[in-house]
């Protein structure tokens, strides 16, 4: 499929915003970033600048605005914020005429707000395969390999369309590894079983990935809040998506904790993982409420994920 250039919009322009925006803006799309506050400064003054160790430092040329305009319309719209930002943003994007709006946010509770806002036909779930942090303005970045967490993506009802296809060659002529989910609601609810305790084990530890691996408690009780939680989402309604994470429900704590414990004392845990539950707390507090609630929805008792959470 021969792909024409896009007119592409960031709204979000921190770490996951930053990284997409920049590599479409160097594969030959049109890019803007919508910005705000110190980020907004940042972009005004330097630039948008990237870095990697596989690319070195790069400088995409981007367009950067502050406000969207109900009539700034462009192919699609990429929302890359956090899950506590969106409820703020969604009544000026339902005025927005813009027809595709990507959705790359953590959700527990589905899309049936963001539906409400923007209507069915314009809403794609969608989720990142990348990572990184900003210092000095700089956005140190790394892409996750497809066996791990390729960018993915999918219509609500599961169908493929061709926005959905031309929305992934965009993205593969840009560098990232994507993949079409048929199950996109399954597919978030499963990544945030899996994130939640890995975060809160951060967390419990002092924020620290180095001394997390160490920390055999609290790496115990994070591989016992994994298999509670894929457990519950096999046996209810919503199932695991993708399939391979039924590793978390079908091994033994121990193996996993054995994993976990290496995983955790790699630099690619500091800095996909640790600065992102750092960053993220407060959007990690919500999902795990979130996740608890709804597996209590369905009479389940998530007893190892509220220990290490402390929720109630």
């Amino acid at each position: 499929m021969k792909i024409e250039n896009k007119r592409i919009l960031f709204l979000g322009a921190g770490v996951i915003g930053s990284i997409y925006g920049g590599k479409l803006a160097l594969s030959g799309q049109d890019v803007t970033l919508l910005a705000r506050g110190k980020r907004l400064e940042e972009l005004q003054q330097k630039g948008l600048v990237l870095f990697s160790e596989k690319f070195g430092e790069e400088k995409p040329k981007v367009s950067v605005i502050s406000e969207l305009k109900n009539n700034d319309i462009y192919d699609y719209v990429f929302v890359t914020l956090r899950n506590d930002n969106i409820n703020d943003v969604l009544p000026i994007l339902s005025k927005n005429q813009s027809e595709n709006f990507v959705f790359m946010v953590n959700t527990t509770n589905g899309y049936s707000e963001w539906i409400e806002h923007l209507g069915y036909e314009r809403v794609v779930p969608a989720f990142p395969g990348a990572g990184g942090k900003i210092e000095n303005g700089i956005v140190h970045y790394e892409l996750t390999s497809k066996m791990v967490q390729p960018t993915t993506f999918g219509e609500i009802d599961g169908k493929e369309r061709h926005r959905t296809q031309a929305l992934k060659q965009i993205l593969k002529q840009a560098g990232f590894l994507t993949t079409i989910s048929k199950n996109m609601d399954s597919w978030q609810k499963s990544h945030i079983a899996m994130v939640c305790p890995m975060a809160y084990g951060i967390y419990y530890d002092g924020g620290n990935n180095y001394t997390l691996s160490k920390n055999k408690k609290v790496i115990d009780l994070t591989s016992k809040a994994l298999r509670e939680n894929f457990t519950f989402l096999q046996q209810s309604k919503y199932g695991i998506e993708p399939a391979k994470l039924n590793i978390f429900r079908l091994s033994p704590t121990f193996a996993i904790s054995k994993v976990l414990s290496k995983l955790f004392s790699t630099k690619w845990a500091e800095t996909m993982m640790c600065s992102h539950a750092l960053s993220a707390r407060q959007e990690m507090e919500i999902l795990t409420k979130d996740f608890i609630q709804l597996a209590e929805q369905n009479g389940v008792e998530l007893k190892y994920l509220k220990k290490l959470s402390g929720v109630n």
